[in-house]
Order: structure tokens, then sequence, then C-alpha cells
């Protein structure tokens, strides 16, 4: 009996193919590029959809692919660079490489970013490159000395902002206050104590949040940092130890506690709370009325008078001790 053959017997439909390759790991994925170009054209929107540059191991020629080929540069939805640590002579070409690339990551949606401060000379070029909607992000992180004024201006869908090592500038994730209108955002600041090589100070701004964001304060801020590949510093919520946390006014009680109750939950070593009050008598009143529940693993809590733009000072501080000596000192 005689067999016809046909052209495309054997060949798989490309929506299989594309499942094939999802299942496919990294180094799985990169073999499976040199089979063909529709295998090719698979694997790498799967390889190039979380870019990851950590330029101190001197590996930074994805950011370059990025820079001349648009189309790998649109495969990508998170991206991350820190330059936070030893300084290579291709550092500041590689933030101009970023540049380039910027308007062909039209798909972005996560992107983050520490600069040293030999590197500030790219802070404008930053700001233009996240203010121009190239791409709209849901998640931003960033060193404290952007000009989220105008970052916000372009990015009216970002839900999450962290800032990197906000002590020394004193007024960021504050200044967003006078940034955010009209809309709800979940506001980092990190710290380091000490030498640590991880984050373990937080700064947070409850007024930003939304009820929803209140209430999911703990899921959003997981799932912001359980992909950090930051190596240099990162963050995990079980090393979070002291917590400043800003109220410009007299915060909504439904919010504030949602809030609350979902530091305790992620928290879980959570022992010094700093509270930045714009309104104290106010803010307090409120709280002797119906009392807050804190976190149970607090040790002191202590209570400061603070406006917007306030540098860190010893001076304003209205109490400092433990928990169960807040609340008396708030009853009697």
């Amino acid at each position: 009996m005689k067999t016809t053959s046909h052209a495309n017997e054997g060949v798989l439909p490309p929506e299989l193919n594309s499942e094939i390759a999802a299942f496919c790991c990294g180094d799985s994925l990169r073999h499976l590029a040199l089979v063909n170009k529709e295998f090719q054209a698979h694997a790498e929107k799967l390889l190039y959809a979380r870019v990851v540059v950590q330029t101190y191991q001197g590996r930074v020629g994805a950011i370059e692919t990025l820079a001349t080929n648009a189309t790998k540069a649109g495969y990508v939805t998170f991206l991350s660079l820190d330059f936070s640590g030893k300084r290579w002579p291709t550092d500041s070409p590689t933030v101009e490489k970023l540049l380039t690339a910027g308007p062909a990551l039209t798909n972005l949606k996560d992107f983050r970013i520490r600069l040293r401060y030999d590197l500030r000379n790219h802070v404008d070029g930053l700001d233009g490159m996240l203010s121009t909607g190239h791409f709209h992000l849901n998640t931003l992180f960033v060193d404290h000395y952007l000009d989220f004024n105008t970052i916000l201006e372009g990015q009216n869908d970002l839900t999450v902002i962290g800032i990197f090592q906000v002590l020394s500038n004193g007024d960021a994730p504050v200044s967003l206050l006078k940034s955010v209108k009209g809309r709800s955002l979940l506001t980092v600041g990190l710290e380091q104590g000490g030498y640590l090589p991880y984050y373990n100070n937080v700064d947070l701004v409850p007024e930003l949040l939304s009820l929803e964001q209140a209430q999911n304060f703990d899921t959003i801020f997981n799932q912001a940092f359980e992909g950090d590949d930051m190596g240099a510093v990162f963050t995990k919520a079980k090393r979070v130890t002291t917590a400043f946390v800003y109220l410009q006014d007299v915060p909504s009680r439904e919010i504030f506690e949602a809030f609350i109750a979902a530091a305790s939950r992620i928290f879980v070593n959570l022992r010094e709370l700093q509270l930045r009050l714009g309104r104290m008598d106010d803010t307090l009143e409120e709280w002797r009325k119906i009392p807050v529940v804190w976190p149970s693993t607090l040790t002191k809590i202590s209570l400061w008078s603070w406006s917007p733009g306030d540098l860190p000072s010893t001076r304003g501080c209205q109490y400092s001790g433990s928990p169960a000596g807040f609340m008396n000192a708030l009853s009697e």
C-alpha cells in the first residue's frame, strides 16, 4: 500500500510548543532555543521575561542585548539591576545602555535598580525613562534621590514603591504624601541598622493605603520581596525589627487597624515601633477612645511630633517605653 506523506506530519502546533517551553528550566530553555526558530521564539520569551543583573559580579551582557534587540526587550516583565557593590568600569556604560533600552521595554511591570552615589549623574536619565510612559509599572524599587513627583505622573498603575536607604534622606517615602493625590500606594522605605547585610528597618506610610491594601498589606509585602534578587543587600519580613510609621493626619480607624493587624502577621520579630505623628493630640485622643491592638512582639513604642520635611532628630520625642506603659499613659 502506498502511503502519502504530509509536509506538516510530525510538526506540533505552536500552542503545544509554547506549553512544552513553559515546563523547561533556564538551562533547558537555552538548549531548546537552538532546536529551530519557533522554539527559539518560545524559549526567548521565557528567558527574557525576568532579567536580573548583579553588576558586582561583572555580568552585564543582558543589558547590552536589551539595548540592541527591541524584540527581546519587549519580552521583559521583571528587571533588576544592582550597582550597590564593587565598582566596575562597565557600570556607567551599563546604565546608559539601560536608558537606550527603555523605549523598547514595553511590557515591563516590575523594575528595581540601586545606584551607588558615584552613579547619581544618571538620575535625571532614569527619571525621564520612568516618566515618559514607555511602560506601565506595578512595582518600583529605587533609591531615595529620584524625583517621585515626576515618576508618579508617568506611572499611573503603580501600586508598590520601595525606596532604598532612606535614613540618610529623612523625607522618603514620606515625601510621597505630597505627590500621591487620589490614588492608593503601598510604600516602604528600607534602612540598614548597623552593618547588617540586609535591611532590618522599614519606613511605612499607612495613610497612602486603601482599605483593601491595608487588609492585605502582609500578602502584598511578601509578594513584592519574594522575587527580589538584589544580592548585596536584601529584605525578608522576618528580619525586620524596627518600623517607623508616619501619620500626617489622624488615620482612618478602619485602615489603621487593618494595617497594624497585617503588620503583626508579617513582621514576626518586630521589636520597636516609632510613630511619627503630625497631629499628636488628636491622634492620641482617637486611640484613647478605642485602643489599638499593637503587635504582641513589641518591646518599645516611641512617639514623635513630626511634620513632612522634618529630618531625623532626637528632639520631639513625647514618649518612649513599653507598649503597656504607653497604654497606661493614654488612659491617664
